[in-house]
């Protein structure tokens, strides 16, 4: 079967272990795209931070036609002029953040709404606020915001772990027993985040309501990713391909693993797996 659409994560798979793009895959998206190929990028990211400045240093006006941001709590189609955006509730939003710091308060909580305004627990210096593509005066109060609807709830290391190696997977397995019912809750970043979105939404329903526009048929995409927050478009489609240095349940359900983001994994996928190169 022919493939016609493809769609790319972005951390850990069209970027390398620096966090940029290099020359050979960005003109091999871009030759991608010169031909015609349906082109989407799949990412946990916002809409602020999908591409930031360090990132890639070409024109890249072609990768930003459509989007899937916060694993699919944010999807647009400027074509199509279609943009459709799943938060969770208010009240939900105050229980998941009584858990986490019930179990342990010293992280730091992230409460995302879109690209519309984010807010931390801990206080977050200019410097590294940089990265979230937001300044301090755009940031709402976090007692004002965890009452409120949020695209992503994050929960991740704080100033108390400094040179620590945290692992999540106790707190992970807490929030799930609470939450499965109502939240997609996903342990990422090996082991050290833990990613809670509205159960309507994670990237394999997103690439559906993505391609029923142009009636692409699932077995006519192909998908790229390397971290466990990538397994719910794995299986789904024609094509699921895991990085080299993609987690391990990632690879047991891809369709194939190529070289990692620091050997073009990538463009050795485009050319010598799905020969559209």
């Amino acid at each position: 079967m022919k493939v016609k659409a493809l769609f790319f994560d972005i951390d850990g798979t069209i970027l390398n272990s620096k966090g940029t793009m290099t020359e050979t895959t960005y003109n091999a998206l871009k030759e991608c795209y010169r031909r015609g190929f349906f082109i989407c990028i799949a990412t946990a990211r916002s809409g602020r931070i999908v591409f930031r400045k360090e990132d890639i240093q070409w024109e890249h006006e072609f990768l930003l036609e459509r989007g899937i941001f916060y694993n699919g709590g944010t999807i647009f189609d400027n074509p199509n002029r279609f943009y459709q955006h799943t938060a969770i509730p208010g009240p939900l939003v105050q229980q998941v953040v009584s858990k986490i710091l019930e179990c342990d308060n010293t992280l730091q909580i992230a409460l995302q709404h879109d690209d519309q305004y984010h807010s931390f627990k801990i206080p977050m210096p200019d410097e590294h606020l940089v990265s979230w593509g937001f300044r301090q005066d755009e940031l709402l109060d976090f007692q004002k915001a965890k009452g409120r609807p949020a695209t992503k709830i994050m929960a991740f290391a704080g100033t108390n772990y400094h040179g620590i190696t945290l692992d999540l997977s106790d707190l992970y397995e807490s929030l799930s027993s609470q939450f499965s019912d109502s939240l997609s809750v996903i342990l990422a970043d090996s082991r050290r985040a833990i990613y809670l979105l509205s159960k309507y939404v994670n990237k394999g329903k997103a690439i559906n309501t993505l391609i029923s526009f142009y009636g692409i048929r699932p077995e006519e995409v192909a998908v790229f990713g390397d971290d466990t927050s990538d397994i719910e478009m794995f299986g789904m489609f024609g094509h699921s391909i895991a990085m080299g240095n993609a987690h391990e349940c990632l690879k047991k359900c891809s369709t194939f693993i190529t070289r990692s983001n620091d050997e073009e994994g990538v463009v050795f996928a485009l050319t010598n797996y799905l020969k559209i190169l």
